[in-house]
């Protein structure tokens, strides 16, 4: 491929990477999530005060729904925060700019093991379009800017290899290390990734440039131990598959069982027992990312970023991703081999998880190489066709991915914001915004938790100064608790009066009452209004208690 026609491809993929990323940004996919909510605020409060909501001064991990995040991706968001305001563009752009960094990164990666300038363009332009780095590319997604700082780092490291100086190390460790506060996936991937980088390497490594790498990875494991043992290990505590009931529940009904069978403990214990039981559930796990299910029809974890029928590919990748698995053992292509272990080893490292299992998040890890292997597929297929055909086939092959991406983007911008609308928190910027008219005719606002934690959502809406929170004790939505005049409480149907629950002690006359959208209607309850989801299901009911009487409220 001449200089020349290599050029203007790049600059027309990035152009409309750009478009496909950025277009409609902050309202497809319609919703906001309170994760999403989480990072936009903790950003625009260390902006404003130089600490996230609970007052802790420029964190690396800062505390959310009773468990820890990384900070990196509230540090990228504040200059967006900064020009833009406190909004969904500017949480989601940060993403948006590392899924095209990562289209870049990747071209260049690819190019680095195949030497292959029409495969690593091909293979670059099915990561851009792919229906994962789409979607993915489109939210607050901190898994994806960290698989951007492990490609950052590989791109450090070959760097280094090729020019022997200090800063390209420096720079792998210094990426590496960032991607382990982004998010916590990196921080079970780079403890594989970085051996197979090693292995790849090997033949190009001298002995210094080995101390090197083993030093290296020694620094990296010493910070992703720290971080699995700390206090920002909670999230891998609660979702490792050490912690799981669903292992340990059945284990021990199945030693209950052996019991009554009157089956000597031995036979028990040898049998079920957390070595087996354990290792049959990461097997099961690690089967999951392999399934046609979630790669090609429909994936399905974490819900919030379900786009229905569509799965981590295309459907149309299947056969040449075979093809391309089949031509590098058949052809026994070193890189190929270097493939083929990055997307054997990244759901073994990700099968620890027992919650939102398989998981788009997680894997994007492997978006390189199986795009990789589906453009070798394609690259056999019009190669291996006659000359006279192969223009036919190109266009064929073109046409198919059209509609596939068509099809992809069909149902992302039309039924994306019709399907279960429930988990991306869509209803709660109408609450947000009504409330903020009318509470000044109100001396507390009482609002159902029915959904999923609604403090934040008022927090990012409102613009709350967080100088202001913090002064309160960053209260948050604890049970019948708030901030301002805002009270969360677990009750579906805070509005309707019933003898013995606690919410009675907010009754009053200039009380508004936000209600789960399926209450119904008593004798005392005054409807103001009905918020909606995209579907057109009821979400939240506005609510106001008139005629307060001992008499109705013993009713």
């Amino acid at each position: 491929m001449s200089m020349k026609y290599y050029k203007s491809y790049l600059i027309l993929l990035f152009v409309l990477s750009a478009v496909f990323r950025l277009y409609r940004l902050s309202s497809i996919p319609e919703g906001f999530h309170a994760d999403e909510a989480v990072y936009g605020y903790n950003a625009y409060s260390i902006l404003k005060t130089g600490e996230d909501e609970y007052g802790k001064k420029f964190p690396l991990i800062f505390q959310s729904f009773g468990d820890y995040k990384g900070a990196i991706y509230s540090y990228l968001t504040m200059p967006f925060i900064a020009v833009f305001g406190l909004n969904e563009f500017a949480v989601r752009l940060p993403t948006a700019l590392a899924g095209l960094f990562i289209v870049a990164l990747s071209i260049y990666l690819i190019h680095i093991l195949t030497r292959d300038d029409a495969l690593s363009l091909l293979a670059g332009t099915m990561i851009s379009f792919s229906p994962s780095s789409l979607i993915l590319s489109r939210v607050q997604s901190d898994p994806l800017v960290g698989v951007c700082f492990i490609f950052i780092g590989w791109y450090c490291i070959d760097k280094f290899i090729q020019v022997k100086k200090w800063s390209w190390i420096a720079g792998s460790i210094i990426f590496w290390v960032a991607s382990c506060f982004t998010n916590p996936a990196p921080r079970v991937l780079l403890l594989g990734f970085i051996p197979l980088l090693f292995i790849y390497y090997l033949r190009l490594l001298k002995k210094w440039d080995k101390v090197i790498f083993f030093l290296t990875y020694i620094t990296i494991t010493s910070v992703i131990l720290c971080l699995l043992y700390g206090a920002s290990g909670t999230r891998y505590g609660q979702t490792s598959v050490f912690s799981s009931q669903e292992v340990i529940l059945p284990m021990e009904e199945q030693i209950r069982e052996d019991g009554i069978s009157k089956l000597p403990a031995i036979f028990a214990r040898a049998f079920h027992n957390k070595s087996l039981d354990y290792g049959r559930f990461v097997i099961h796990n690690y089967s999951l990312y392999f399934g046609f299910d979630f790669l090609f029809f429909q994936s399905h974890e974490p819900v919030r970023e379900k786009i229905p029928n569509t799965g981590f590919l295309y459907l149309i990748d299947l056969p040449f991703l075979l093809i391309g698995l089949y031509q590098i053992v058949r052809s026994s292509k070193r890189w190929g081999y270097f493939i083929v272990g990055w997307l054997l080893f990244t759901p073994l490292s990700l099968s620890i998880y027992n919650q939102e299992t398989p998981n788009i998040h997680r894997y994007y890890f492997s978006i390189l190489p199986l795009s990789l292997l589906s453009a070798y597929g394609i690259d056999v297929v019009i190669t291996k066709v006659k000359k006279a055909w192969k223009t036919v086939a190109g266009i064929g092959i073109v046409i198919l991915y059209s509609v596939s991406v068509a099809y992809f983007l069909h149902q992302l911008f039309i039924h994306q914001p019709l399907h279960e609308p429930y988990f991306r928190g869509y209803a709660y910027k109408e609450l947000v915004y009504e409330l903020e008219h009318i509470q000044k005719n109100y001396d507390r606002i009482v609002i159902t938790k029915a959904h999923q934690s609604p403090y934040i959502y008022f927090l990012f809406y409102m613009k709350y100064d967080p100088l202001i929170y913090q002064r309160m004790g960053s209260p948050r939505d604890l049970d019948y608790s708030g901030f301002d005049k805002f009270i969360f409480v677990p009750d579906n149907c805070p509005g309707l009066i019933q003898q013995g629950s606690t919410t009675n002690q907010f009754v009053g006359n200039r009380t508004l009452y936000v209600n789960y959208g399926g209450c119904e209607m008593k004798k005392n309850s005054k409807l103001l209004k009905t918020i909606y989801w995209r579907n057109h299901h009821a979400a939240f009911q506005l609510v106001e208690n008139v005629l307060i009487t001992p008499s109705i409220m013993a009713k």
